[in-house]
């Protein structure tokens, strides 16, 4: 999915390409690239590759993490979500800060900083560990990843700049589809953990390289304004919701179920929650950050989202489905990972074969998305796209059971990744399609940094339904088994509560009492458990599903045809 994240800057580089070829001479003709030009590309290619696989590599091992460190459902819901949330906090203001202090600069430091966070989560040696390791490798790929797209264009020139950005596109869609099977395999062949050492020598190839054969290059003009309150606002708003989701049915949606403590501070209300103290700070500092936004633009400052941009319908609504339909579209991948080794007893790798066909068929089918476009118009290739993602979902939603097959589910697989081909393509086009020329970074930015922090979300609001519907689905069926003990029942329910741990091929339930394993109902007990993380997952994916056609709906608010904004300060669309 991360193979998204820049596609909006490549809009932006080619459509300056388009205009300098339209008002360059016709006899001008571009020189050809030399092998520099070309070795400096790879070096850029294997940096943002390396960020691309983390953002799709994790969700394949997360049951092997699990199960070293049986972490619970919240748990590995913190190990997806936060790399997206600092990743989208900090991708618009770490790509003006290379534009000024040197794009190559800030490349080599952000592969340093992702390489120490690889290794320091390689090495954990605990969740809340990796954790924070995830959040450096986070810092580090929004350093990197905006300095990719504008060295090359300032590295290549004329047509050979068109043939780089088509390299770069190819190097993020492989690395999109290559990271769960890397991962799985990894994870089975070895361990783990060198899902993330692998990034190691990559790294310091790319650093090397970079000294090498990448020249600096950096935005002539006025210093960099940097909104400091803007990102500790959102970093807050955005954070404190998904800390409140992720964490609601441990402690309470409302009321307090369980007592949140850090180390000797205990929280102190008896009557409200910890989760629902996290969503009054989420909106305290949503709605803040959305004040201080709108006052830096009245008073002439750079803001970190560019609220104004919202009065051109295409990006007000374009930007309404990219955020909806994130929800649902990383979400569904997490929870089905889990499913597939806890439910269906699949290894690391044959969970990355699963989802390979998926990949394989979005990259195939998104350039076919370009020429439908040209002759239906973007915004129905969009709507259809999202149509089928929905309906295979929904598909899903109907299909999982304890013994589903993989050919069934790669089938479905295989129509959502039509789907995912169709949308991914063209929707980024039609969020920048009205904005005027000189504002196409700051809407790039806001594509970029909220189909992030749809990532986080999306990992949180399913993950919620996912724990959610488990407790609920457990306490059902086993109110229904004559065989297992009254005591035993309300243990493994508490402890659902408190999240279950995953591995390959078990469901467990963290910190349930010894009777719930060693009595004899115990295999009866693992089939209610098995049984109700089918119905969560199923209920996961319908939630998805709900999300994913919400954004078909949204999209259809887009203007069919419109026509690109001159530049000005004043001039907005209707």
């Amino acid at each position: 999915m991360l193979l998204r994240v820049d596609k909006s800057r490549l809009r932006l580089h080619n459509s300056s390409m388009r205009k300098t070829r339209a008002t360059a001479p016709a006899s001008s003709s571009s020189p050809p690239a030399t092998a520099r030009q070309w070795l400096a590309l790879l070096v850029l290619g294997l940096g943002l590759a390396i960020v691309i696989i983390d953002g799709t590599i994790v969700n394949v091992i997360l049951p092997s993490i699990s199960s070293e460190f049986t972490a619970n459902l919240a748990d590995l819901q913190w190990v997806n979500a936060v790399y997206a949330l600092v990743y989208a906090a900090l991708i618009v203001t770490f790509g003006r800060i290379g534009d000024q202090f040197g794009r190559r600069r800030m490349f080599v430091i952000g592969v340093v900083v992702f390489v120490a966070g690889s290794v320091l989560s390689g090495a954990a040696s605990s969740i809340s560990m990796l954790i924070g390791a995830r959040a450096l490798q986070g810092l580090g790929a929004a350093m990197t990843s905006p300095s990719t797209l504008s060295i090359i264009s300032g590295t290549f020139t004329g047509r050979m700049r068109g043939v780089a950005f088509g390299v770069w596109g190819a190097i993020a869609g492989a690395s999109a589809a290559l990271g769960p099977l890397l991962g799985g395999w990894l994870a089975t062949a070895a361990t783990w953990r060198w899902a993330f050492f692998i990034n190691v020598p990559i790294g310091v190839v790319a650093f090397i390289g970079a000294f090498l054969v990448v020249d600096e290059s950096r935005k002539e003009g006025g210093r960099a304004q940097i909104d400091v309150p803007g990102i500790l606002l959102v970093t807050v708003g955005v954070g404190a919701l998904v800390l409140g989701l992720i964490e609601g049915q441990s402690y309470g949606w409302i009321a307090p179920k369980n007592g949140f403590a850090i180390g000797s501070w205990a929280w102190p209300f008896a009557g409200v929650s910890f989760s629902a103290a996290s969503f009054v700070i989420a909106i305290a500092g949503i709605a803040g950050f959305v004040f201080w936004e709108l006052s830096l633009k009245k008073r002439g400052k750079e803001p970190l989202f560019d609220f104004t941009l919202l009065g051109y319908r295409s990006f007000r609504f374009g930007l309404l489905t990219v955020s909806i339909v994130a929800l649902g579209e990383f979400g569904v991948i997490f929870a089905l990972s889990l499913y597939l080794q806890g439910v269906l007893g699949y290894t690391a790798l044959a969970t990355g074969l699963t989802f390979l066909p998926f990949a394989a068929l979005t990259l195939l089918v998104a350039p076919t998305a370009g020429l439908l476009s040209a002759r239906f118009g973007p915004k129905w290739i969009v709507t259809a796209g999202m149509v089928f993602e929905a309906v295979f979902i929904f598909a899903l939603s109907r299909l999982l059971r304890t013994d589903t097959s993989q050919t069934a589910i790669i089938l479905v697989l295989l129509g959502y990744g039509v789907g995912v081909g169709l949308a991914i393509a063209q929707l980024t086009n039609i969020v920048l399609s009205e904005i005027p020329q000189n504002r196409l970074g700051a809407g790039s930015g806001a594509n970029n940094t909220l189909r992030q922090v749809g990532a986080a979300l999306g990992t949180a609001v399913i993950g919620a339904v996912l724990s959610t519907t488990l407790s609920l689905s457990a306490q059902t069926r086993l109110a229904t088994v004559a065989d297992i003990p009254p005591f035993v029942k309300n243990a493994i329910v508490t402890s659902l509560d408190r999240g279950a741990s995953f591995s390959e091929g078990a469901i467990g339930v963290k910190g349930a009492p010894a009777g719930a394993a060693n009595t004899a109902a115990a295999q009866e007990v693992g089939r209610v458990i098995k049984e109700s993380f089918v119905d969560a997952t199923r209920a996961a994916a319908l939630a998805a599903s709900i999300f994913v056609l919400l954004g078909a709906i949204s999209s259809l608010l887009i203007p069919t045809t419109v026509r690109r904004a001159e530049p000005g300060p004043h001039k907005k669309a209707v």
